[in-house]
């Protein structure tokens, strides 16, 4: 109950007293008056308390109700400062072991927020709380100036919220204002505290279900996406391909004698030349295209918007790199060549096939490709016939 609420609960107190002494100064019509007023005063009172918290209900579903961590992100980073009126949003993150950075880029390539940050130490942290890591709320300009990372100066006062779970920090969210009053540091941070603690319980629980979404779509040797999530890009790519009428290829690669590798070399060199792979085709692929070891030995690669003289292209540039940095060992300079098959697939509008043919169709011709390109002497690209 705030101060105001005390205070007006006295006063109705005191009315219900009915003293007599008040009667003889005070006329009845006087005291109903006051006692109506004093009525409706609570009534406001409790009325404004019950909004409180239906707003801090509604808050708490806007971010628990976040599916994914981009999601979250997009609510905090963006939607919040509208939501709030805010001038200027920035989240800190730490990361020391960069686990998050690496599973968030495996997961969603690179996520486009100029206003996400990470650390990977809390010294800078406890210089910006002042030793003390807990809510700091300032309108000096000259603590607020390098706070906001590439931005110029904009907002007049600031609030610096710690992200915590148990006695673990996970991070500090920064926010601002052009109001010079908005955060003065005699300001009450309740509502502020109850907000880090809200982000900051989403934070660890949608990082663990990506984590988790993580594991059972991506191959864990080579970190390049597994079967199961190329099938399901080639659903959704299949679809998007209908839908703008552009084209769709995909390519299917084999190590070329991979077993020889192993034999002659271990199956501990055999997988780090399946690490090898990924780790050189990457940087030529598009963050829209998806990587992804289909089995043993043999990779997929799956391009949208891609022609079939672009997929040929691509493919062939994949296998000159391969072919030209051989794998380096302690002991062993290992040569490694692909046997690259592709197929091309555009939209047709008088065909009319069916999602799970379409899909079949062009599996079955870059695998078929990839047949002729081992038959054909290996260490070439060939098209599907």
């Amino acid at each position: 109950m705030s101060e105001q609420d005390i205070q007006q609960k006295k006063l109705f107190d005191s009315l219900l007293s009915d003293n007599h002494s008040d009667l003889s100064s005070e006329s009845i019509n006087q005291q109903n008056q006051r006692l109506k007023t004093t009525l409706q005063q609570l009534l406001h009172s409790a009325q404004h308390n019950q909004e409180t918290q239906e707003k801090f209900y509604q808050l708490e579903l806007y971010f628990l109700q976040a599916d994914s961590f981009q999601c979250l992100m997009n609510r905090v980073l963006q939607e919040l400062k509208s939501k709030f009126r805010l001038t200027q949003v920035e989240l800190y993150l730490f990361d020391p072991e960069r686990e998050v950075r690496q599973l968030l880029e495996e997961i969603y390539g690179r996520l486009d927020y100029e206003n996400l940050h990470y650390f990977d130490n809390l010294q800078h942290l406890k210089a910006l709380y002042s030793s003390s890591i807990k809510t700091r709320l300032s309108q000096d300009s000259g603590f607020i100036k390098p706070l906001f990372k590439g931005f110029p100066q904009q907002s007049k006062s600031v609030a610096l919220l710690p992200l915590t779970r148990g006695n673990t920090v996970i991070g500090s969210l920064h926010i601002g204002s052009r109001d010079a009053n908005r955060f003065s540091p005699q300001l009450a941070t309740h509502f502020l505290q109850h907000l880090a603690s809200i982000i900051s319980v989403c934070i660890e629980s949608s990082l663990n279900q990506e984590r988790y979404k993580h594991l059972s779509l991506v191959d864990i040797l080579t970190r390049a996406k597994n079967r199961r999530y190329f099938f399901q890009a080639l659903a959704k790519e299949i679809s998007r391909s209908v839908r703008s009428e552009q084209p769709l290829s995909c390519l299917f690669l084999d190590i070329d004698h991979f077993k020889k590798i192993n034999d002659s070399y271990g199956h501990l060199i055999g997988d780090r030349a399946l690490k090898f792979i990924v780790q050189k085709i990457t940087p030529l692929l598009r963050r829209s295209d998806v990587l992804a070891r289909f089995g043993g030995e043999e990779f997929t690669v799956l391009l949208p918007n891609t022609n079939q003289q672009d997929a040929y292209e691509i493919a062939d540039r994949i296998r000159e790199i391969i072919e030209t940095n051989p794998l380096q060992t302690d002991e062993h300079e290992i040569p490694i060549t692909l046997s690259i098959g592709y197929s091309a697939w555009q939209p047709k509008s008088d065909v009319r096939m069916t999602p799970e043919e379409i899909q079949n169709l062009i599996i079955n011709q870059a695998d078929e490709a990839v047949y002729a390109a081992k038959s054909s002497g290996r260490n070439c690209v060939k098209p599907n016939i």
